[in-house]
């Protein structure tokens, strides 16, 4: 059974306006009952027809009339014939929703034989199965269908339906009838086929049309729903990979400055004080900024968040300065300016504090670490490397990595359209990260304003 497309099938999905018309309405949300009252009322006009019949000439005189006399061997299967027509038009009609086209054909050859008043009711119900080809299967359909019951009426009307003594006669035309009244009659009924026809093919393209409208909203409040999916979980990752970032910095620092204060308890007092006040220090920089991204998760309403910048590449010597602090020996190499975008900014500082981190994780706060950032015309590249564990140097720090950092760096990365790799240094010890960025279109236009500054005449030498 198809489905109305004015039935309204996932209200949660997208709300559609109230279709117009309480009969439209009635009908489109009960279908088979329509197709039960077609069939119905087809059945009961079948059944007037046949009293009418047998009012006028009577059932014997009907079939053994000396005007119209059938031979007695012939009326049982006459009776037999005309009923079984009447049940396979009532079949086409029940089922014209699924199989239009074939029930047309069936209500065509219908129109062949013995009809008298009956032929009325195979009339109406040749024109509900021409409106409903093309609405139910399409316009090429309908005038398939269009030819197919033309070419059939044209048929019965001509050919000789009824017998005589004297031989077989028309009984769509009188006597006196000639060939002219027979192809008035033909193109008169075909005249109401094409009206019909036309009215099928209108509301036919129309229903499609609402479908394809119906269809595209709910797809739209699909995609919109997945986009609101999507759009969760990337600022989830997000989110992880700042909270990654800030716990897992932190704690390596403050992990590494207790225990090098346990160490200098006894002999240093004074080294050990102030190495816990670093600890401390920084477990609330790390508090604060905690505070600042869960703030953003809050509600206007809620109080919000704490608003500051984030961390850029001016922010790097204060955080390479953290890493002294420790125990690392870290050499920094910064070259160019601004780069322009300040989401870049961000993940250059983070790739450089989640690889000074993993040096102090699993390196030791003995070793040595260089860090390189340089901005120019052709793109940025961040290189961070170490020398490897020191011989005799205090084991890696357990229980504090994820193995989400680098995974985190590679989406930092991808998002710019950069590139990162990571691994064992090839010709010594250590280990190095290494990410490329690709020029940022305000940096590249400012480079290039400042040539031109300096190169005045190359300037208008280009133009």
């Amino acid at each position: 059974m198809t489905q109305s497309p004015f039935v309204q099938t996932d209200a949660a999905e997208v709300r559609l306006p109230r279709p117009p018309g309480v009969i439209r309405r009635a009908f489109a949300a009960h279908p088979r009952a329509v197709d039960i009252g077609i069939v119905v009322s087809y059945l009961f006009g079948c059944l007037l027809m046949s009293l009418l019949d047998i009012a006028n000439s009577g059932l014997i005189g009907f079939f053994e009339g000396e005007e119209r006399q059938l031979p007695g061997y012939l009326v049982g299967p006459a009776l037999i014939f005309s009923t079984l027509r009447v049940l396979l038009v009532a079949a086409a009609l029940l089922f014209r929703r699924r199989f239009p086209l074939l029930g047309l054909v069936v209500v065509g050859l219908a129109q062949l034989g013995e009809h008298q008043a009956q032929g009325i009711a195979t009339a109406v119900a040749l024109y509900f199965m021409i409106y409903a080809v093309p609405v139910h299967r399409g316009v090429r359909a309908g005038w398939l269908g269009f030819g197919i019951a033309v070419v059939t009426n044209a048929v019965a009307t001509f050919l000789p339906t009824s017998f005589t003594a004297g031989g077989p006669i028309n009984l769509f035309a009188a006597e006196s009838a000639d060939v002219a009244t027979n192809i008035s009659a033909t193109v008169m009924n075909g005249l109401w086929m094409l009206a019909i026809l036309m009215l099928g093919i209108n509301l036919g393209n129309r229903r499609r049309y609402v479908e394809a409208i119906i269809d595209r909203a709910h797809q739209l409040a699909r995609e919109r729903d997945q986009l609101a999916q999507l759009a969760v979980a990337e600022e989830r990752s997000r989110i992880a990979r700042e909270m990654h970032d800030i716990v897992a910095h932190s704690v390596s620092v403050m992990i590494t400055l207790s225990e090098g204060a346990a160490r200098a308890a006894a002999t240093a007092p004074d080294a050990a004080t102030d190495a816990m006040r670093r600890s401390a220090e920084t477990g609330r920089t790390a508090l604060a900024e905690m505070r600042r991204l869960l703030g953003a998760l809050q509600s206007p309403e809620d109080g919000g968040a704490e608003l500051a910048p984030q961390p850029g590449v001016t922010d790097i010597p204060q955080l390479v300065q953290s890493f002294r602090d420790a125990g690392l020996n870290v050499g920094l190499e910064l070259a160019g300016g601004d780069l322009g975008d300040r989401g870049q900014e961000l993940a250059v500082y983070r790739i450089v504090q989640e690889a000074l981190t993993n040096v102090l994780r699993y390196a030791g706060p003995e070793a040595s670490a260089t860090v390189i950032v340089r901005a120019s015309t052709d793109g940025t590249l961040v290189e961070v490397r170490d020398s490897g564990r020191v011989p005799g140097a205090t084991g890696p720090l357990s229980g504090v990595g994820s193995g989400r950092g680098l995974a985190g760096l590679a989406e930092r990365v991808r998002v710019f359209g950069g590139h990162i790799e990571s691994g064992r240094i090839v010709d010594g010890p250590g280990w190095r990260v290494r990410a490329t960025f690709p020029v940022h279109a305000a940096t590249q236009g400012g480079a290039e304003r400042a040539e031109r500054d300096r190169h005045p005449k190359l300037g208008e030498g280009s133009e």
